[in-house]
Protein backbone atom coordinates (compact mmCIF):
# COMPACT_ATOMS: atom_id res chain seq x y z
CA UNK A 1 0.00 0.00 0.00
CA UNK A 2 2.75 2.22 0.23
CA UNK A 3 3.85 5.33 2.69
CA UNK A 4 1.11 6.40 5.14
CA UNK A 5 0.93 9.23 7.85
CA UNK A 6 -0.98 9.15 10.33
CA UNK A 7 -1.93 12.14 12.30
CA UNK A 8 -4.49 14.35 14.72
CA UNK A 9 -5.79 18.24 14.33
CA UNK A 10 -7.44 19.19 17.62
CA UNK A 11 -10.47 21.55 16.06
CA UNK A 12 -13.79 21.27 17.96
CA UNK A 13 -16.75 19.36 15.66
CA UNK A 14 -18.32 23.30 16.47
CA UNK A 15 -15.51 24.89 13.74
CA UNK A 16 -15.33 21.91 11.14
CA UNK A 17 -18.42 19.63 10.21
CA UNK A 18 -16.67 17.25 7.83
CA UNK A 19 -20.04 15.99 6.29
CA UNK A 20 -21.60 19.35 5.24
CA UNK A 21 -17.52 20.46 3.92
CA UNK A 22 -16.77 17.78 2.30
CA UNK A 23 -19.81 16.03 0.94
CA UNK A 24 -21.81 19.40 0.08
CA UNK A 25 -21.07 20.22 -3.60
CA UNK A 26 -17.84 21.92 -2.52
CA UNK A 27 -15.67 18.68 -3.80
CA UNK A 28 -16.90 15.76 -6.02
CA UNK A 29 -13.67 13.23 -4.34
CA UNK A 30 -15.10 12.68 -1.34
CA UNK A 31 -17.52 9.82 0.22
CA UNK A 32 -18.93 9.56 3.44
CA UNK A 33 -19.02 5.47 4.70
CA UNK A 34 -21.12 4.56 8.05
CA UNK A 35 -18.78 2.30 9.55
CA UNK A 36 -20.87 -0.45 12.03
CA UNK A 37 -18.04 -0.90 14.85
CA UNK A 38 -17.72 2.84 14.68
CA UNK A 39 -18.70 6.19 16.52
CA UNK A 40 -18.30 8.00 13.77
CA UNK A 41 -18.21 8.19 9.93
CA UNK A 42 -14.99 7.50 7.69
CA UNK A 43 -14.61 10.27 4.80
CA UNK A 44 -12.42 9.16 2.28
CA UNK A 45 -11.43 11.25 -0.52
CA UNK A 46 -8.45 12.28 -2.97
CA UNK A 47 -6.62 15.60 -2.47
CA UNK A 48 -3.37 16.98 -3.31
CA UNK A 49 -2.37 14.36 -4.47
CA UNK A 50 -3.04 11.48 -1.54
CA UNK A 51 -5.55 9.31 -0.55
CA UNK A 52 -6.86 10.61 2.66
CA UNK A 53 -9.30 8.78 5.54
CA UNK A 54 -10.30 11.52 7.30
CA UNK A 55 -12.76 10.52 11.30
CA UNK A 56 -13.88 13.27 13.71
CA UNK A 57 -14.64 13.56 17.53
CA UNK A 58 -16.17 16.65 19.16
CA UNK A 59 -12.77 18.13 19.99
CA UNK A 60 -10.48 16.46 16.58
CA UNK A 61 -9.67 15.04 13.44
CA UNK A 62 -7.80 12.01 12.68
CA UNK A 63 -7.04 11.23 9.44
CA UNK A 64 -4.38 8.44 7.76
CA UNK A 65 -3.44 9.83 4.19
CA UNK A 66 -1.70 7.41 1.67
CA UNK A 67 0.71 9.76 -0.63
CA UNK A 68 0.68 9.02 -4.48
CA UNK A 69 3.91 6.88 -5.58
CA UNK A 70 6.77 9.19 -7.67
CA UNK A 71 5.22 12.65 -7.41
CA UNK A 72 7.68 15.09 -7.81
CA UNK A 73 7.38 17.30 -4.40
CA UNK A 74 10.41 16.79 -1.74
CA UNK A 75 7.89 16.96 0.82
CA UNK A 76 5.84 14.12 -0.12
CA UNK A 77 7.44 11.69 2.53
CA UNK A 78 7.51 14.23 5.39
CA UNK A 79 4.51 13.54 7.97
CA UNK A 80 4.49 17.42 8.31
CA UNK A 81 3.61 18.21 5.16
CA UNK A 82 0.83 16.50 5.05
CA UNK A 83 -0.68 17.98 8.24
CA UNK A 84 -0.17 21.53 6.94
CA UNK A 85 -1.40 20.22 3.62
CA UNK A 86 -4.87 19.04 5.46
CA UNK A 87 -4.74 22.57 8.02
CA UNK A 88 -4.64 24.56 4.46
CA UNK A 89 -7.29 22.47 2.82
CA UNK A 90 -9.75 23.45 5.37
CA UNK A 91 -8.57 27.10 6.02
CA UNK A 92 -8.15 26.41 9.73
CA UNK A 93 -6.21 29.82 9.84
CA UNK A 94 -9.54 31.37 9.22
CA UNK A 95 -10.92 32.27 12.54
CA UNK A 96 -14.92 30.76 12.11
CA UNK A 97 -16.20 32.07 15.59
CA UNK A 98 -14.99 35.33 15.25
CA UNK A 99 -16.38 35.97 11.45
CA UNK A 100 -19.76 34.13 12.60
CA UNK A 101 -20.00 37.05 15.26
CA UNK A 102 -19.33 39.36 12.37
CA UNK A 103 -21.93 38.70 10.63
CA UNK A 104 -24.33 38.39 13.52
CA UNK A 105 -23.79 41.67 14.20
CA UNK A 106 -23.97 42.65 10.47
CA UNK A 107 -27.19 41.06 9.70
CA UNK A 108 -30.03 39.47 12.10
CA UNK A 109 -30.99 36.65 9.40
CA UNK A 110 -27.92 35.15 11.26
CA UNK A 111 -29.35 34.64 14.82
CA UNK A 112 -32.52 33.64 13.00
CA UNK A 113 -31.08 30.56 11.39
CA UNK A 114 -28.52 29.82 14.41
CA UNK A 115 -30.24 26.61 15.22
CA UNK A 116 -29.79 25.47 11.69
CA UNK A 117 -26.15 26.73 11.67
CA UNK A 118 -23.21 24.10 10.71
CA UNK A 119 -19.65 24.89 10.26
CA UNK A 120 -19.04 24.97 6.99
CA UNK A 121 -15.59 25.71 5.90
CA UNK A 122 -14.39 26.58 2.04
CA UNK A 123 -12.07 24.15 0.91
CA UNK A 124 -8.69 25.63 -0.50
CA UNK A 125 -8.91 23.51 -3.45
CA UNK A 126 -6.48 23.02 -6.42
CA UNK A 127 -7.47 25.33 -9.47
CA UNK A 128 -7.38 22.75 -12.00
CA UNK A 129 -9.55 20.36 -10.56
CA UNK A 130 -11.44 23.01 -8.87
CA UNK A 131 -12.38 24.40 -12.73
CA UNK A 132 -12.88 21.32 -14.51
CA UNK A 133 -15.34 19.53 -11.90
CA UNK A 134 -17.47 22.64 -11.75
CA UNK A 135 -17.79 22.18 -15.87
CA UNK A 136 -18.95 19.25 -14.59
CA UNK A 137 -21.09 20.70 -12.41
CA UNK A 138 -23.54 22.41 -15.06
CA UNK A 139 -27.13 20.68 -14.62
CA UNK A 140 -26.13 18.11 -12.82
CA UNK A 141 -26.53 16.11 -9.42
CA UNK A 142 -23.55 15.48 -7.30
CA UNK A 143 -23.86 11.82 -7.55
CA UNK A 144 -23.20 11.95 -11.30
CA UNK A 145 -20.88 14.67 -11.31
CA UNK A 146 -18.64 12.54 -8.63
CA UNK A 147 -18.88 9.79 -11.42
CA UNK A 148 -17.62 11.60 -14.31
CA UNK A 149 -14.94 13.14 -12.26
CA UNK A 150 -13.88 9.35 -10.89
CA UNK A 151 -14.09 8.42 -14.69
CA UNK A 152 -11.84 11.08 -15.78
CA UNK A 153 -9.12 10.80 -13.25
CA UNK A 154 -9.09 7.02 -14.02
CA UNK A 155 -8.16 7.67 -17.34
CA UNK A 156 -5.66 10.46 -17.06
CA UNK A 157 -4.43 10.59 -13.70
CA UNK A 158 -2.12 8.28 -11.46
CA UNK A 159 -2.61 5.45 -9.06
CA UNK A 160 -2.51 5.90 -5.99
CA UNK A 161 -3.38 2.67 -4.52
CA UNK A 162 -6.11 0.06 -4.14
CA UNK A 163 -8.63 1.56 -0.88
CA UNK A 164 -12.28 0.05 0.05
CA UNK A 165 -12.48 -1.76 -2.90
CA UNK A 166 -12.05 -0.06 -5.40
CA UNK A 167 -8.77 2.39 -6.78
CA UNK A 168 -8.10 5.74 -6.21
CA UNK A 169 -6.68 8.12 -8.65
CA UNK A 170 -4.81 11.39 -8.74
CA UNK A 171 -6.53 14.43 -11.13
CA UNK A 172 -5.07 14.67 -13.97
CA UNK A 173 -1.64 17.10 -14.29
CA UNK A 174 -2.49 19.49 -17.32
CA UNK A 175 0.88 17.85 -18.55
CA UNK A 176 -1.19 14.61 -18.67
CA UNK A 177 -4.00 16.24 -20.46
CA UNK A 178 -1.63 18.17 -22.95
CA UNK A 179 -0.05 14.65 -24.03
CA UNK A 180 -3.66 13.60 -24.18
CA UNK A 181 -5.08 16.83 -25.94
CA UNK A 182 -5.85 15.02 -29.40
CA UNK A 183 -8.37 12.50 -28.22
CA UNK A 184 -9.57 14.25 -25.02
CA UNK A 185 -13.21 15.64 -26.35
CA UNK A 186 -13.70 12.43 -28.37
CA UNK A 187 -12.90 10.38 -25.06
CA UNK A 188 -14.67 12.19 -22.82
CA UNK A 189 -18.42 12.61 -25.63
CA UNK A 190 -17.76 8.57 -25.35
CA UNK A 191 -17.64 8.62 -21.39
CA UNK A 192 -21.24 10.38 -21.81
CA UNK A 193 -19.79 13.75 -20.56
CA UNK A 194 -22.16 15.77 -23.38
CA UNK A 195 -21.51 18.91 -24.71
CA UNK A 196 -19.58 19.42 -21.38
CA UNK A 197 -16.44 17.53 -23.18
CA UNK A 198 -16.15 20.43 -26.04
CA UNK A 199 -16.05 23.03 -23.17
CA UNK A 200 -13.52 20.79 -20.92
CA UNK A 201 -10.95 19.71 -24.13
CA UNK A 202 -11.21 23.92 -24.54
CA UNK A 203 -10.68 25.05 -21.37
CA UNK A 204 -7.50 23.42 -21.03
CA UNK A 205 -6.30 24.06 -24.29
CA UNK A 206 -6.92 27.90 -23.10
CA UNK A 207 -5.35 27.48 -19.34
CA UNK A 208 -2.29 25.93 -21.54
CA UNK A 209 -2.09 28.89 -23.85
CA UNK A 210 -2.71 31.42 -21.22
CA UNK A 211 0.11 30.13 -19.35
CA UNK A 212 -1.28 26.51 -17.38
CA UNK A 213 0.21 26.58 -13.72
CA UNK A 214 2.01 30.36 -13.63
CA UNK A 215 -1.57 31.51 -15.15
CA UNK A 216 -3.32 29.72 -11.55
CA UNK A 217 -0.98 32.40 -9.58
CA UNK A 218 -1.41 35.10 -11.63
CA UNK A 219 -5.68 34.89 -10.83
CA UNK A 220 -4.19 34.37 -6.92
CA UNK A 221 -2.21 37.67 -6.80
CA UNK A 222 -4.48 39.74 -8.79
CA UNK A 223 -8.03 41.01 -7.82
CA UNK A 224 -11.20 39.45 -7.10
CA UNK A 225 -12.44 41.50 -9.72
CA UNK A 226 -9.74 40.81 -12.70
CA UNK A 227 -9.33 37.09 -11.72
CA UNK A 228 -13.02 36.30 -12.39
CA UNK A 229 -12.77 38.43 -15.24
CA UNK A 230 -10.15 36.01 -16.69
CA UNK A 231 -12.05 33.25 -15.82
CA UNK A 232 -14.73 34.09 -18.07
CA UNK A 233 -12.41 33.91 -21.12
CA UNK A 234 -12.31 30.09 -20.50
CA UNK A 235 -15.07 28.08 -22.38
CA UNK A 236 -18.03 27.20 -20.46
CA UNK A 237 -17.44 29.37 -17.51
CA UNK A 238 -19.92 32.29 -16.72
CA UNK A 239 -20.00 34.33 -13.91
CA UNK A 240 -21.76 31.61 -11.10
CA UNK A 241 -18.84 29.43 -11.62
CA UNK A 242 -16.03 31.84 -12.15
CA UNK A 243 -16.98 32.88 -8.70
CA UNK A 244 -17.06 29.62 -7.12
CA UNK A 245 -13.62 28.96 -8.44
CA UNK A 246 -12.60 32.17 -6.81
CA UNK A 247 -14.00 30.92 -4.05
CA UNK A 248 -12.84 27.54 -3.02
CA UNK A 249 -9.39 27.51 -5.15
CA UNK A 250 -7.86 31.01 -5.32
CA UNK A 251 -8.09 32.79 -2.10
CA UNK A 252 -10.46 35.15 -3.17
CA UNK A 253 -13.42 35.16 0.17
CA UNK A 254 -15.29 38.36 -1.33
CA UNK A 255 -16.92 36.19 -4.27
CA UNK A 256 -20.39 35.25 -3.93
CA UNK A 257 -21.87 32.79 -6.13
CA UNK A 258 -25.39 33.67 -6.92
CA UNK A 259 -27.19 30.33 -7.63
CA UNK A 260 -31.28 29.66 -7.65
CA UNK A 261 -31.43 28.54 -3.58
CA UNK A 262 -29.18 31.95 -2.79
CA UNK A 263 -31.74 34.12 -5.31
CA UNK A 264 -34.31 32.68 -3.24
CA UNK A 265 -33.18 33.71 0.10
CA UNK A 266 -31.96 36.82 -1.05
CA UNK A 267 -35.39 37.63 -2.46
CA UNK A 268 -37.49 36.56 0.61
CA UNK A 269 -34.79 37.99 3.22
CA UNK A 270 -32.55 40.64 1.85
CA UNK A 271 -33.83 42.72 -1.02
CA UNK A 272 -37.30 41.51 -1.24
CA UNK A 273 -38.72 44.98 -2.00
CA UNK A 274 -36.13 44.97 -4.97
CA UNK A 275 -36.46 41.61 -6.50
CA UNK A 276 -40.60 41.56 -5.74
CA UNK A 277 -40.98 41.16 -9.42
CA UNK A 278 -37.60 39.78 -10.47
CA UNK A 279 -38.63 36.31 -12.43
CA UNK A 280 -35.02 35.72 -14.00
CA UNK A 281 -30.94 36.58 -12.64
CA UNK A 282 -30.24 38.38 -15.31
CA UNK A 283 -26.47 39.47 -15.17
CA UNK A 284 -27.28 43.29 -13.78
CA UNK A 285 -29.52 40.99 -10.96
CA UNK A 286 -26.75 38.74 -10.50
CA UNK A 287 -24.69 41.57 -9.75
CA UNK A 288 -26.84 43.90 -7.35
CA UNK A 289 -27.40 40.73 -5.14
CA UNK A 290 -23.60 39.84 -4.95
CA UNK A 291 -22.70 43.24 -4.07
CA UNK A 292 -25.57 43.78 -1.56
CA UNK A 293 -24.48 40.74 0.38
CA UNK A 294 -20.63 42.11 -0.13
CA UNK A 295 -22.03 45.05 1.60
CA UNK A 296 -23.59 43.58 4.38
CA UNK A 297 -20.83 40.67 5.05
CA UNK A 298 -17.87 42.54 4.13
CA UNK A 299 -14.56 40.77 2.82
CA UNK A 300 -15.19 37.13 3.55
CA UNK A 301 -19.11 37.20 2.14
CA UNK A 302 -18.41 34.10 -0.16
CA UNK A 303 -17.97 32.08 3.22
CA UNK A 304 -21.06 33.78 5.14
CA UNK A 305 -22.92 33.31 1.77
CA UNK A 306 -21.38 29.35 2.22
CA UNK A 307 -22.53 28.92 5.94
CA UNK A 308 -26.51 30.93 4.59
CA UNK A 309 -26.22 28.32 1.97
CA UNK A 310 -25.88 25.35 4.47
CA UNK A 311 -27.84 26.62 7.32
CA UNK A 312 -31.01 27.49 5.01
CA UNK A 313 -30.88 24.44 3.35
CA UNK A 314 -31.06 22.55 6.63
CA UNK A 315 -33.51 24.70 7.78
CA UNK A 316 -35.58 23.86 4.39
CA UNK A 317 -35.12 20.48 5.20
CA UNK A 318 -35.73 20.56 8.94
CA UNK A 319 -39.09 22.03 8.00
CA UNK A 320 -39.88 19.81 5.16
CA UNK A 321 -39.21 16.52 7.10
CA UNK A 322 -41.69 18.01 10.16
CA UNK A 323 -44.40 18.21 7.74
CA UNK A 324 -44.15 14.70 6.56
CA UNK A 325 -44.61 14.01 10.00
CA UNK A 326 -47.86 15.49 11.98
CA UNK A 327 -48.04 15.63 15.40
CA UNK A 328 -50.79 13.88 17.01
CA UNK A 329 -52.44 17.18 18.31
CA UNK A 330 -52.00 18.28 14.68
CA UNK A 331 -54.01 14.80 13.91
CA UNK A 332 -56.58 15.30 15.84
CA UNK A 333 -56.96 18.97 15.29
CA UNK A 334 -56.95 17.82 11.09
CA UNK A 335 -59.58 14.87 11.69
CA UNK A 336 -56.93 12.64 10.13
CA UNK A 337 -57.21 10.84 13.80
CA UNK A 338 -59.04 8.02 14.18
CA UNK A 339 -62.40 8.63 16.29
CA UNK A 340 -63.04 7.30 19.80
CA UNK A 341 -65.73 4.61 19.55
CA UNK A 342 -68.87 6.39 21.24
CA UNK A 343 -70.14 3.90 24.28
CA UNK A 344 -73.71 2.42 24.24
Amino acid sequence: MGLCFVGEIAIPAKLLNLEVTLVGGQSFRWRKLNLIDAKSPLFQGVAYNAYWQLSQTDSAISYKVFPAPDVPNTNTHKAEYYLELLQRYFRLNFDLNKNMDKWRAAHNHFDTITPHIKAVRVLDQEPLENILSFICSQNNHIKRISAMIDWFCSKYGQSIGHFSEREEFTFPTLSALKENQKELEVNLREAKFGYRAKFIAQTVAKILEFGGESWFTKLREMSYADARQELVRLPGIGYKVADCICLMSLGHLEAVPIDTHIYKVAQTVYMPEQLATVKTVTPRIYEEIANHLRNIYGPYAGWAQAVLFCADLQQFQTTKESAKKPTDKEKSESGSAKPKKKRK
